[in-house]
């Protein structure tokens, strides 16, 4: 694709992997997420973890990764004879700039509930970036995530997200575990949409390859 696709990090962030293909002149610029107006702000829960802002043909374009962390689980009752469970939360959001107005296009929303031991629920920030595989001019947009309860040395659940436009595309499976006494994990499943494009199917099993790996000796 030409130079129109621009990323820009918002706040402090690792940087944006970009895809084979994928080119940008314009140097990378950080902003706060403050520079969301208050409206966009007001739609954001959680932490703020990551966030781009880049142009395509929808416009001016604005991807916001939050995670809550553990909390506890609302309304259970205290008992001295067990630990509380908690939850955790986590989000993706995409707003588009048009006149002015941010709006929001999609948003990823995924959770562990009840949890009373280990809870992980947090993005892969290196595998989050921003694409133009088919050149269209609009950009796919891949977000990573693994999300767990447990107390033993298990696979978390993994997906992998990217949505073009407003159509979403998953691969979901697990992490895998290789250690000397336990391996195990690593099983994928990319849905019907993603199946029947090869391009976006090949960045995606690619990327799995390179980020599924949770513990390895």
């Amino acid at each position: 694709m030409g130079s129109w696709l621009l990323l820009l990090p918002v706040g402090v962030a690792s940087p944006v992997k970009a895809a084979a293909g994928v080119s940008h002149r314009e140097p990378l610029q950080a902003f706060p997420l403050s520079s969301l107006p208050a409206a966009a702000r007001g739609l954001v829960k959680g932490s703020f973890k990551q966030g781009f802002r880049w142009n395509d043909l929808d416009g001016e374009n604005y991807l916001i990764l939050t995670e809550t962390g553990a909390f506890e689980t609302p309304g259970q009752r205290r008992r001295q004879d067990f630990d509380a469970s908690q939850d955790a939360e986590l989000y993706a959001y995409r707003f588009v700039n048009v006149n002015g107005r941010f709006s929001p296009v999609w948003q990823v929303t995924d959770f562990v509930r009840n949890c009373p031991l280990d809870l992980t629920a947090e993005f892969l920030p290196d595998a989050t970036e921003v694409t133009d595989l088919d050149n269209d001019g609009f950009a796919e947009v891949w977000v990573m995530y693994k999300t767990a309860c447990r107390g033993d040395v298990s696979p978390a659940t993994l997906k992998l997200i990217m949505y073009e436009v407003n159509q979403k595309y998953a691969l979901r499976g697990t992490t895998r575990i290789a250690l000397p006494d336990v391996s195990v994990g690593g099983e994928k499943t990319p849905d019907a949409r993603l199946r029947a494009s090869r391009a976006f199917l090949r960045h995606a099993e690619r990327k799995w390859k390179q980020f599924y790996v949770e513990f390895s000796q």
